[in-house]
């Protein structure tokens, strides 16, 4: 009888430590962004619809790894080896990720992000979400996860070759949506992908408008020691600094390239990223 208690004593003594201050992790998620497109029919055959959804549809099925400690975490994409040579404009309307930092202690968050051959760091402020938690429970592999859900407003960019008044192509639509998120007691962390964060567990899943992430692996207390630090080269600028740099390059190529040619014989495109 002893033994049994000593041995049960042990075990709660190791998962606790397992847990201690030094307890670090890398989860890897899957993520697929879906877009609404129109392609104008008259200028191109079918089959070459068929190509550029295909290329579009890769575009944006990505792979990230978030390492992570108690209180810090950085989330990054998996670099792929087979990457579609001169989708760099599509890449960018899929969103600009780059390596983010996010420190639960300080409330603060990092992004370094490359932006048209330039370096940014962009600083700012972590969100704070209104999660409402659900009883209702899924298997994510090992893990029992727990569902919560939270309303946010989620901005859609409208790109295509109908000119708008200001002579602009790019149209920016605020829904509400419900946003489920899965997320595992059993990793006792408040992290998760992109810019989630603040449940009672690491979160596993999140389905954010049309985008999808889920946890594929997790490896917890990796044999090597994970570096976890906040990045620190780029321009630093604000959110609100950079999505003005950033819409104002995208207005930049809109006159460049005529949006999608309305009108000159080159046929149109209706591109719609809801994010």
């Amino acid at each position: 009888m002893k033994y049994i208690l000593f041995t049960l004593i042990t075990a709660l003594g190791v998962s606790t430590h397992s847990f201690g201050q030094n307890f670090q992790g890398i989860a890897t998620y899957q993520t697929a962004t879906s877009l609404d497109m129109k392609l104008d029919s008259t200028s191109m055959t079918p089959e070459q619809q068929q190509m550029i959804m295909q290329m579009l549809k890769k575009q944006m099925q990505k792979e990230f790894e978030l390492s992570f400690n108690k209180t810090e975490s950085v989330y990054k994409e998996v670099e792929q080896l087979d990457k579609q040579p001169g989708m760099g404009f599509m890449s960018m309307l899929s969103g600009v990720e780059g390596v983010l930092y996010k420190n639960l202690q300080s409330g603060l968050s990092s992004r370094q992000t490359e932006f048209f051959s330039k370096l940014f760091l962009v600083r700012d402020t972590l969100e704070k979400k209104d999660w409402k938690l659900g009883k209702e429970t899924k298997q994510i592999g090992s893990y029992t996860c727990y569902k919560a859900t939270v309303i946010q407003p989620v901005t859609s960019k409208i790109f295509s070759g109908e000119e708008n008044e200001d002579g602009s192509h790019t149209k920016e639509v605020v829904d509400t949506v419900e946003m489920v998120a899965w997320y595992t007691p059993q990793i006792p962390v408040s992290h998760g992908p992109a810019s989630f964060w603040g449940l009672p567990g690491l979160i596993m899943e999140v389905q954010d408008g049309k985008t999808a992430m889920l946890c594929s692996k997790v490896v917890l207390n990796p044999k090597k020691e994970l570096k976890i630090e906040e990045p620190t080269e780029g321009e630093e600028v604000t959110r609100e600094e950079f999505e003005k740099i950033a819409d104002d390059k995208i207005k930049e190529m809109e006159r460049m390239y005529g949006g999608g040619r309305s009108g000159r014989g080159g046929g149109s495109m209706k591109i719609q990223i809801t994010r």
